[in-house]
């Protein structure tokens, strides 16, 4: 019987002749590292998010295969672990999945930040949650606000939303990781395909002189030990907290070396609103509901939704670099509100404070090609944002409202002031309209788009005006 397309793909991609220089079941740095660009570089961006989160957080938690095929939205920001300078924040993934788990108790794996931004489990993740949210419209948020129990059938990896609420096959997701592996520039000649990460991270770890105790706790081997390797470990993701700490590149001393500049640059609050709708307000109304007793009490749900403010917060944390690596072609610049946010003098601020703080937590001093590399960063993103933001106008770009807070709270600029402003400087013509500006008191981004092609409230158009003037 002839081969399908992606299984010749699977001969290619994942054969044993692989270099005898390279292990056929790892991945190195290098392999890492360009397996997340070609992810997040997919057109199908459902495909290339869910595998970049899938191989990031699956080399960090030590899954297998059985393990991300049923992984669901259970996730609870459990602790902050009080390292130095910064403290540790700990995101918990709940699953009861798994060869191993023949009992299917809840066994706790543990995520935290990466030191370096491109190799945060924790962004990819936020960017596959938060896709699925506003693209993918999964009603995750809506169904824990109506205390309806289905959210909990939502997996967290899937090819297809339509197979969100389904246990996922392992051909499913080797799939997608091989469309993926297919475009590296160089291929990935590996075998054992959903076993990479489980492998990478047991390797990593043994490379970084881990304890065979603490190994053997962190991939879940330690149920042989009786009661309190199968009972009482597993249920805590600090178990294995020197594991976690070494594959977030902090090394064993990570308790005294924890520092990552952008985890200390507090993101704006409407900025977060943006990307998870009405998520604090269905927090607290969840909190007190849970409290109160007048309705099914759902921790879950309540953890789930603090977690998804989390990963909003490390969404735009991460967000300079993924614009500097991505580019124009970062898949979150199709949501109107992230073109906006983007587009503003705020979010140009903002880079350059994640910038300088990623700079001053560095531990060793700066080579010069590493000092070249940052200040290429922030030229880039700035170039970045004010393409964007000269493009705010557009029709087809503004087609959906942005709360009004976020220009009103933070110091955001309204539609037309910053592009106006930004032209006004290279061409004289253009200075009464840099004046005329927009009304201050807009509720909508649509309405800055009405007000300034028709006019609004029976004034006229700014352009119309300039036009008069001259």
């Amino acid at each position: 019987m002839p081969l399908r397309s992606h299984e010749r793909c699977m001969l290619v991609c994942f054969s044993e002749e692989a270099d005898p220089s390279c292990s056929a079941s790892t991945l190195s740095n290098e392999e890492y590292s360009s397996l997340l660009d070609a992810a997040m570089r997919f057109p199908d961006k459902q495909v290339g998010l869910c595998v970049a989160a899938m191989v990031s957080c699956g080399m960090m938690a030590g899954y297998r295969s059985d393990d991300l095929q049923d992984t669901r939205y259970f996730m609870e920001l459990i602790c902050i672990v009080p390292a130095e300078p910064l403290p540790m924040q700990i995101l918990a993934l709940a699953n009861n999945a798994g060869k191993a788990n023949q009992d299917a108790q809840m066994t706790y794996a543990a995520l935290t930040n990466h030191r370096q931004p491109h190799l945060d489990c924790l962004a990819y993740l936020s960017q596959l949650v938060l896709h699925q949210i506003n693209v993918s419209k999964l009603p995750l948020l809506a169904l824990i606000y109506q205390n309806n129990m289905s959210w909990r059938s939502y997996r967290m990896f899937f090819r297809d939303p339509s197979m969100a609420t389904s246990k996922q096959t392992y051909y499913d997701l080797s799939t997608m990781l091989l469309k993926v592996a297919s475009t590296m520039p160089y291929g990935l000649v590996k075998k054992k395909v959903m076993h990479l990460m489980r492998c990478s991270g047991t390797v990593s770890l043994a490379a970084a002189a881990c304890s065979m105790d603490v190994l053997r706790v962190w991939g879940r081997w330690a149920r042989s030990e009786g009661v309190v390797g199968k009972s009482y470990l597993p249920k805590s993701p600090l178990s294995a907290l020197p594991a976690t700490g070494i594959l977030a590149g902090f090394g064993p001393d990570f308790m005294t070396n924890h520092a990552f500049g952008r985890g200390t640059v507090a993101v704006a609050v409407a900025w977060i609103d943006a990307l998870a709708p009405h998520a604090r307000a269905i927090f607290q109304a969840v909190r007190l509901r849970n409290r109160m007793l007048t309705g099914k009490a759902d921790f879950s749900g309540q953890h789930c939704v603090e977690s998804i403010l989390y990963l909003a917060e490390t969404f735009w944390q991460s967000s300079p670099f993924m614009l500097q690596r991505y580019g124009l072609g970062w898949w979150a610049l199709q949501l109107p509100a992230v073109r906006f946010i983007v587009g503003s003098f705020s979010f140009r601020q903002f880079e350059q404070r994640v910038i300088n703080a990623e700079l001053e937590c560095n531990a060793r001093p700066l080579s010069p090609q590493m000092t070249e590399a940052f200040d290429k960063i922030s030229k880039q993103v700035c170039s970045l944002s004010e393409q964007i933001a000269h493009l705010q106008l557009s029709v087809d770009g503004m087609q959906q409202p942005v709360d009004s807070e976020m220009a009103a709270n933070h110091g955001m600029p309204t539609a037309s002031s910053s592009i106006t402003q930004a032209r006004a400087a290279r061409s004289p013509r253009l200075e009464l309209e840099a004046q005329v500006g927009l009304s201050s008191g807009l509720s909508s981004v649509q309405e800055a788009v009405d007000e300034c092609f028709t006019g609004l409230h029976g004034f006229p158009a700014p352009p119309l005006l300039c036009k008069q003037a001259n």
